[in-house]
């Protein structure tokens, strides 16, 4: 296993953490499985586990690996001491030791001074010198494995065991709760798109819209430096942002001529409606921000909110940039395509008035790589001739 160097004053020898007795740690337990049944937002499930295993062991490191396809385990919440391993992977001897915990079955303890193989492996710390390790286990599937690690050593009891054991169940319970969850978003978000790209599919002018926008999105986000989670939240955002015109007059969407302020008011309408469509389903309660202000200006004379700056969320900014471009060089009824070039020029022009200019520099920049990409993905219909 891969190691990572860190340099930390040794704890005192022979110091021992007190542990709560049999009733806080039974509470304890009770309050982590009702938390699980109250998951809520972006916040991941084991969250609770792992801070109750705080609180039951006195824990100076705490972590949940999940074992992946490919055998190996991935610390997908770690706090404390372990923080700094948060999305790392176990493979090769730290992996074949996990999977060895299960077949045992039951918690393993370890310190280093034993100089055995679970404390060369799981005393990941500097300064960590006492450890213990309990499999999660859901069907009798190997889920992964809850770790802690601390500076001194502690006096576990029985009782200790048992709640560890129950907590390492508990994760297992979050772990599925976390599956249904991502699956109960995925069902929501295919239904949802598939509106999009129904009501999209009905104009020419705008087929593809959506997909287009997520994909420059994306590419600028990428170009940005923002994490994974941030590029999918993004991804997502847009794939959704014209929800709301399902409830738009199609005269309205389709007009030739510039609108007339009562139908401007209809049009503007669409990020409202967008968002109280989504709102009723909590799971995508994430996507609200960038459906409702990817229309705000970065001067603030943009809708609903007349947010200003980076008041408006990145991916709202993101998106406001890809739309327009995307919406520039597509025909639409009441005007015919720009080319790539002038589009560029406008955004350009347009950088701290009505767009982030951090944004257009970047969408510049990622540019020509996604247009080689997306160029065969924009329709161009036919001008419409007169009867």
């Amino acid at each position: 296993m891969q190691t990572k160097t860190q340099t930390t004053q040794a704890p005192r020898s022979g110091a021992t953490a007190d542990l709560p007795g049999p009733l806080p740690a039974l509470q304890m337990l009770n309050q982590v499985a009702r938390s699980l049944g109250w998951i809520e937002g972006a916040g991941s499930p084991f969250v609770a586990v792992v801070e109750g295993v705080g609180t039951l062991l006195r824990a100076d490191g705490v972590a949940v690996l999940v074992r992946n396809e490919s055998g190996a385990y991935v610390f997908r919440v770690a706090t404390g001491g372990l923080a700094e391993w948060s999305d790392y992977t176990l493979s090769g001897s730290a992996s074949e030791l996990l999977d060895t915990l299960h077949f045992r079955d039951k918690v393993t303890l370890f310190k280093r001074s034993q100089r055995n193989a679970w404390g060369r492996e799981f005393l990941l710390a500097a300064g960590m010198h006492w450890g213990a390790l309990a499999p999660i286990r859901v069907r009798d599937q190997k889920v992964g494995a809850l770790l802690v690690n601390n500076r001194h050593a502690v006096h576990v009891r029985a009782e200790h065991i048992e709640a560890f054991e129950n907590l390492a169940t508990l994760a297992g319970v979050a772990g599925q709760e976390e599956r249904l969850r991502e699956g109960l978003e995925d069902l929501f978000m295919s239904v949802i798109v598939s509106l999009t790209m129904a009501l999209e599919a009905k104009d020419p002018y705008t087929e593809g819209h959506s997909v287009r926008v997520a994909a420059y999105s994306e590419a600028i986000g990428k170009q940005l430096g923002l994490n994974s989670a941030t590029l999918d939240l993004i991804h997502r955002s847009c794939l959704l942002h014209d929800i709301g015109k399902i409830a738009v007059d199609e005269t309205i969407l389709a007009k030739k001529g510039r609108l007339n302020p009562m139908e401007r008011e209809k049009m503007d309408m669409h990020v409202l409606i967008g968002e109280d469509i989504l709102r009723p389903i909590a799971l995508l309660h994430p996507l609200l921000p960038g459906v409702r202000h990817h229309h705000e200006k970065f001067d603030g004379s943009g809708y609903p909110d007349g947010l200003k700056g980076e008041d408006i969320p990145i991916e709202a900014r993101i998106m406001a940039v890809a739309d327009a471009f995307d919406a520039m060089t597509s025909s639409r009824p009441y005007r015919e395509q720009l080319p790539e070039e002038d589009a560029l020029v406008e955004l350009r022009q347009a950088a701290g008035a009505q767009f982030d200019p951090r944004v257009v520099a970047a969408f510049e920049q990622i540019y020509p790589a996604v247009k080689r990409t997306l160029e065969n993905l924009r329709p161009r219909p036919e001008p419409a001739t007169e009867p």
